[in-house]
């Protein structure tokens, strides 16, 4: 079966809020990723978004937006999944580590400098570019 994970993407001005793997973790070290985690059997997608931001960041996020499904980059190590990501654009409390053992650090990051990253899922990067295509080019309401 394959795993579910969800992930948030916070934005604030051209900035994005990104966490950097603990160094020994078994998935990833070191690279950069999205808050979240695995979906718990019987939650929505919806319900960890909010339960992994809660234990990640301490934030409740309240206003988001599915993005888009990724899928493992690499199934052979890492077994079959599917990543959905969440843009977050608002959001209750301050957001900060509190998971040091997954995340060494958190760090607003420009959305220009995604590219850059060295990113856990590097399908990530295409989705972190439509979101500095969308800050760049809001929607104009008729």
């Amino acid at each position: 079966m394959a795993k579910v994970t969800v992930g948030g993407v916070l934005i604030r001005g051209a900035e994005i809020l990104l966490g950097k793997r603990s160094a020994h973790r078994a998935s990833y070290p070191g690279a950069w990723d999205v808050p979240g985690g695995n979906s718990k059997e019987g939650e929505t997608l919806e319900q960890t978004l909010v339960r992994e931001l809660e234990e990640e960041l301490g934030i409740i996020p309240v206003e988001y937006l599915l993005l888009g499904v990724v899928r493992e980059s690499k199934p052979g190590d890492q077994g079959e999944g599917f990543h959905h990501i969440y843009l977050v654009t608002k959001w209750d409390a301050v957001p900060r580590n509190l998971t040091t053992d997954e995340h060494s650090e958190v760090a607003w990051v420009r959305l220009d400098e995604v590219d850059r990253l060295e990113l856990a899922v590097r399908a990530d990067a295409a989705v972190f570019r439509s979101i500095r295509d969308r800050a760049q080019n809001p929607p104009v309401n008729p």
